[in-house]
């Protein structure tokens, strides 16, 4: 994300260091990539893939040596390089002719970098890719130009073999409004489905939240039913709700409003009121933005407001609150509007029987047990530790203020941190909240927070710096997650990827390396990692999420440094003048 930071001031916070010793990262290895590194990202089994304008390249991170490099697949982006869940599996396209129009699809054996298979040349603007290994599909979403009746259509491709299953005209040509795409170029952007939640699968149905809602049957490709509704912003990407199946309906969220549709039907049962009594001045241009749907205890839980990207820029869109919704008609049971300063996801904790979120001041809890819901614990954000790592560690009172739409989020409880919530999830037992420049744990169990600290704002080009992102795909990850049946783990599921790995000889192999990876992260003690100040440098400091404490550090030397992190496997990869990887071990 690029933006120029503007300071509120030249006021800045000192605060003492701690005194724990922070163990060095070694270095394991240092590859040249011979350009620069556009996007980067970890696979199942921790290899790392990076694209760049010319090439897309595996790196094996144990030794950095290139396992392979593909000239043929050119400026790539996250979306158009997709890793099949629970497969070894890449499926990439490659872009030709005028405007990028003619595209061809292909599987990768990501291990070994050869093509498994390739399908026929389509002329049209590619938009997305969805993997259903479950089914043994991928299905590419295309504005075709050489149909004779052009549009919006679904492609499903066999996953083993890259035959064509079926075709559906989703809608008109142009008919979904788009976003820029991850890595679009400056003067010419790229436009693609990443500003749209994943479909959600259920045996032979998906569910694609486009334009509302819309149920696919996955074995003949018929399009059998569709409910359209706003989003709740165009321009902002994610402002759909995730669709929710609970039985025999499908929930989704847009305009400020619930919607509950039956799933068999596309009859839309009910729509919600406005989930936030604030319209503004001008109503029907000012909804809130239904950003998260949880059905907890027999309830629907939603979430309204938050944190949204264009795809360059973050803003801070309010009305921000939760609202707790009767499923038999839409009603409020309860309605939470106090948020102050930002909100971040919500977490459910089955444990205690609570939907757990935060905003700039305190902690909450949701009972999900009580018939009218009620609010079971609100704890202040007090940070209880401070992170040094080398002498003083500073905040600057500005730091913030760059970040379009932020400057009214900027004032938390404590004013001398000017720290917004970003995102809340439950690890190790704990929930862990995470703001641009704070981490608390904080325990569900007893309602208190085990530890808390702020690090200091690395430099002041804080828009660019990567614990925004890693706290942003956090939210993501909670809004987004697996609606209950046909998931993972699921029969249908795991019959589609048994198929697929009984054709790649290298699927011993891959279940060894996943294997060690998972239990990797299981026997070790959970860490994030965090670009702050350390010592005169800017680098990366591990915190253990267990105690707090914050003993591990390694110095980048560059003032807006580009990294990643394997945390089940403690490695640090830095994109050094983003043409150069470096691996460090912890």
């Amino acid at each position: 994300m690029k933006s120029k930071l503007s300071s509120l001031g030249g006021l800045v916070l000192g605060l003492l260091a701690s005194s724990a010793l922070a163990a060095p990262a070694q270095q394991l290895w240092s590859t040249p990539l011979g350009a620069e590194a556009k996007w980067h990202q970890l696979t199942g089994l921790g290899t790392l893939l990076v694209g760049t304008d010319g090439a897309l390249v595996s790196i094996t991170p144990e030794d950095g040596k290139v396992a392979w490099r593909r000239a043929d697949i050119k400026k790539s982006n996250r979306n158009n390089a997709r890793e099949i869940p629970g497969t070894p599996v890449l499926i990439c396209n490659t872009f030709d002719g005028m405007a990028n129009s003619k595209v061809t699809f292909m599987a990768i054996d990501y291990q070994s970098g050869e093509t498994i298979w390739t399908a026929p040349q389509i002329l049209g603007q590619y938009l997305g890719t969805i993997p259903v290994p479950e089914k043994n599909l991928v299905v590419f979403v295309m504005n075709t130009f050489d149909a004779k009746d052009n549009g919006v259509y679904l492609m499903a491709h066999d996953l083993e073999t890259g035959a064509a299953k079926w075709s559906t005209k989703f809608t008109k040509s142009g008919g979904i409004p788009l976003h820029v795409a991850d890595n679009s170029g400056r003067f010419i952007p790229t436009v693609d489905l990443s500003g749209y939640h994943e479909p959600v699968v259920d045996g032979n149905e998906m569910y694609v939240g486009y334009l509302g809602a819309h149920c696919i049957d996955l074995t003949s490709g018929a399009l059998k039913w569709g409910v359209e509704f706003p989003s709740g912003n165009q321009g902002l990407k994610k402002t759909y709700a995730p669709l929710r199946i609970d039985g025999d309906r499908i929930y989704g969220g847009g305009g400020g409003s619930v919607y509950a549709i039956d799933r068999k039907t596309g009859t839309q049962l009910w729509k919600s009121d406005r989930i936030s009594d604030y319209a503004g001045l001008f109503k029907a241009r000012d909804n809130a933005i239904v950003a998260q749907l949880e059905i907890v205890g027999g309830k629907i839980f939603s979430r309204y407001g938050g944190n949204f990207s264009d795809g360059k820029n973050a803003a801070l869109r309010e009305p921000l609150g939760i609202v707790v919704l009767d499923p038999a008609d839409g009603k409020s049971l309860y309605h939470f509007d106090k948020a102050k300063e930002g909100i971040t996801n919500m977490v459910v904790v089955d444990a205690t029987k609570t939907v757990v979120f935060a905003d700039g001041a305190n902690v909450y809890g949701i009972d999900t047990a009580a018939a009218t819901p009620v609010e079971s614990f609100k704890v202040p954000i007090e940070f209880k530790k401070k992170m040094g790592m080398g002498g003083v560690a500073k905040i600057g009172l500005g730091a913030l203020g760059g970040i379009t739409g932020l400057a009214k989020g900027v004032m938390s409880a404590n004013k001398g941190l000017l720290d917004v919530p970003v995102a809340v999830h439950f690890t190790a037992g704990r929930v862990v909240v995470q703001g641009k420049q704070h981490l608390l744990g904080f325990d569900p169990e007893t309602k208190t927070s085990s530890w808390s600290l702020f690090y200091a704002a690395p430099s002041e080009a804080f828009a660019n710096i990567a614990m925004f992102a890693v706290t942003a795909a956090a939210a993501v990850y909670g809004n987004a997650q697996v609606a209950a049946g046909g998931g993972m783990g699921s029969s249908g599921y795991n019959s589609g990827v048994n198929t697929i790995h009984s054709n790649l000889d290298r699927y011993n192999k891959y279940t060894e390396k996943a294997n060690r990876r998972a239990g990797s992260s299981k026997a070790s003690a959970a860490y994030t990692y965090i670009l702050t100040k350390v010592e005169k440098d800017i680098g990366v400091v591990g915190v253990n999420l267990t105690t707090g404490e914050t003993d591990r550090e390694l110095p980048l030397k560059e003032k807006e440094p580009e990294y990643t992190v394997d945390e089940p496997m403690n490695r640090v990869f830095h994109f050094k003048g983003k043409n150069t990887v470096i691996a460090y071990q912890f």
